[in-house]
């Protein structure tokens, strides 16, 4: 059955609005999770010094698609602006921009956030077939294979640094949920820790302890000196099983790293 996720999150502990309500809270763990969060604990994950796999964005003129919008909690049909993005490893995406913004607008956004998705890793670009972008404060989420954006929320994470790596949050339940988060592998990893890396993913285990996960490896293992050695040795103490299991996948990473 193809699930629906839209995730918003505010700066240190990210807030559900829907998709995780039937997910059990694990109570007794013998030490707490050591963060809130894990797309704000250091905005030098991902940056736009990092290579890149973006390659271009087209304007491909106007249109209407059915997109989730979270200021209605539902699908809707819009007009919007249309773009083809490219990047250097054979994948592509529709952006589609609500018409709300004047074509101007919707071409600076478009490039703002076909840049941004081309830091992340080809493992979380590869499910992702599109990004549609509404006006307003409303959080940022993922729909299938839909990465929804509201232009206001994404503007704050950005001046704080971490819309790069919020993404990549977003970005794991589009590529990786549907074939890591209930395999047994992962179980196991889970049951072998017996701790989470937050409290979000604590909260909410079944739904998001993965995307919390992967934000913290991207950062332990990938992001070099872009995040301290406390910072490093604390995720790594705090989860190793987890940790060996994305170690194993070999996870396509292209550009990070590179």
């Amino acid at each position: 059955m193809t699930q629906h996720r839209i995730v918003a999150a505010c700066l240190g502990l990210a807030v559900l609005l829907t998709g995780c309500g039937d997910d059990p809270v694990i109570d007794d763990l013998p030490s707490p999770p050591p963060l809130n969060g894990t797309a704000f604990i250091d905005p030098d994950i991902l940056t736009l010094q990092d290579s890149t796999a973006f390659e271009s964005v087209a304007v491909l003129g106007s249109g209407s698609r059915d997109m989730f919008d979270v200021r209605t909690g539902q699908v809707g049909t819009y007009d919007v602006w249309l773009f083809r993005v490219d990047f250097d490893d054979a994948l592509s995406l529709e952006l589609r921009v609500n018409a709300e913004f004047d074509s101007v607008s919707a071409s600076d956004l478009a490039d703002l956030y076909a840049r941004r998705v081309g830091l992340l890793p080809n493992v979380l670009r590869e499910d992702m077939a599109s990004i549609s972008i509404h006006d307003g404060g409303d959080g940022l989420g993922a729909f299938d294979t839909d990465m929804i954006v509201h232009a206001d929320k994404g503007e704050d994470y950005r001046l704080q640094g971490v819309l790069e790596e919020v993404l990549a949050h977003e970005a794991v339940h589009i590529s990786l949920d549907a074939d890591h988060a209930s395999s047994s592998g992962w179980i196991a990893a889970q049951q072998s820790d017996q701790r989470f890396i937050s409290g979000f993913a604590q909260e909410f285990p079944q739904t998001e302890d993965l995307a919390e996960t992967f934000g913290a490896w991207l950062g332990s293992r990938w992001a070099g000196d872009g995040i301290t050695d406390f910072l490093r040795a604390l995720i790594e103490n705090a989860v190793p099983a987890r940790l060996d299991y994305l170690d194993a996948q070999n996870f396509n990473m292209h550009p990070v790293g590179e």
